[in-house]
């Protein structure tokens, strides 16, 4: 029935400004081509938080006065955080510092993610998915977080936002190899997995990141050790890899988009 639960999970490091970009800039493309694929399309769209408590808060936010003496111009002073604004993996709603939204954003039906009918799509995405480059980024750890059971259950931060009868899929977007992830490859693979209750097939992932590990690396090759988040593509059967080092992400939104109506065409809810 076109019902996609999609995860990105968008590094928030110093070095990610260019990345953003060209990640916001290719959403609504990418939107737009499922929604051409599947009659109804149903999403529910969740950026992941990589760390604790939004940039500034509480040191920052308790010097400024009209805006943050060390940060941008529109530092929101008077922000309340809510609980869920400093648990790993929990949806993002409100982000601070650099390069970030700078607001709460405003989401339909009070949830922590995006969901079908939300007026200004876009404008919703480009707002949660403006995490900032005052943070680091754990992309993989993130990701596999905002899975848990325990915080998608009715009491958690993402309730009701993975769903038995909905394909999912997680967007990767970092310009290292995730070092600092915890666990292995595997490990964030089989959670991805796990939370389909075990169906490889009801799972598809794009990851955009650096390349230098190939000879044939856009972003220059420098071979060093596994680049993780390469492996992480690799031990899925439904995945796409892409270098940050492109002018736009459109391509790799669009493979990622052919397979996910593939797998929707042969996914079966247990």
């Amino acid at each position: 029935m076109g019902k996609v639960d999609l995860v990105f999970s968008i590094s928030s490091s110093w070095t990610m400004e260019n990345q953003q970009e060209a990640l916001k800039a290719s959403f609504p493309g990418f939107v737009d081509t499922l929604e051409t694929a599947f009659a109804g399309f149903d999403y529910h769209i969740l950026v992941p938080r990589q760390y604790g408590p939004p940039w500034g808060i509480p040191g920052c936010e308790a010097d400024c006065v009209d805006t943050c003496p060390t940060g941008p111009e529109d530092y929101p002073c008077g922000a309340v955080l809510e609980p869920c604004d400093t648990v790993k993996g929990a949806g993002i709603t409100f982000s601070a510092g650099w390069d970030a939204s700078n607001e709460r954003c405003d989401l339909a039906g009070g949830h922590r993610y995006i969901t079908a009918g939300q007026p200004d799509l876009t404008g919703a995405f480009t707002c949660v998915g403006s995490v900032g480059t005052s943070g680091a980024g754990v992309v993989a750890e993130a990701a596999v977080s905002a899975l848990k059971d325990e915080i998608n259950a009715p009491a958690g931060c993402n309730a009701g936002f993975l769903r038995e009868d909905a394909l999912l899929v997680v967007v990767a977007i970092d310009d290292v190899w995730d070092e600092l992830s915890e666990g292995t490859p595997k490990d964030w693979a089989d959670a991805l997995v796990g939370a389909k209750g075990g169906d490889a097939d009801a799972v598809v992932l794009l990851v955009i990141a650096n390349d230098i590990d190939d000879p044939d690396s856009l972003c220059g090759y420098e071979p060093g050790g596994e680049h993780r988040l390469r492996t992480w593509t690799q031990l899925l059967p439904h995945s796409v890899f892409g270098s940050m080092c492109v002018d736009s992400y459109d391509g790799y939104f669009a493979d990622a988009a052919a397979k996910i109506k593939a797998q929707c065409d042969v996914f079966v809810p247990q």
